[in-house]
């Protein structure tokens, strides 16, 4: 948020709105995309919170083992990929 109040404060041609609303869109979709709440996606939106330490494996306590499992491969399937 305070981000786009930066990029709106700069702002200094009425065109420079649209590139504001470019920007806004490509975050909303990002946001979208990372928070993809649908139950087929759940494993990978859980994969990349592990993975990114925005949770840990005790916070998905109460989920099957199987589906714990997909998540934490999910989560090094991501690892792997970055190094």
């Amino acid at each position: 948020m305070q981000e786009a109040k930066q990029k709106a404060k700069e702002m200094r041609e009425p065109a420079d709105v649209w590139e504001l609303e470019r920007y806004l869109t490509q975050r909303r979709k990002d946001i979208d995309r990372r928070y993809d709440f649908r139950n087929s996606r759940l494993k990978d939106v859980l994969g990349r919170l592990l993975y990114e330490n925005r949770l840990v494996e005790e916070d998905l306590r109460g989920l099957s083992a199987n589906k714990v499992e997909r998540i934490r491969s999910f989560a090094q399937f991501l690892a792997e990929d970055v190094a």
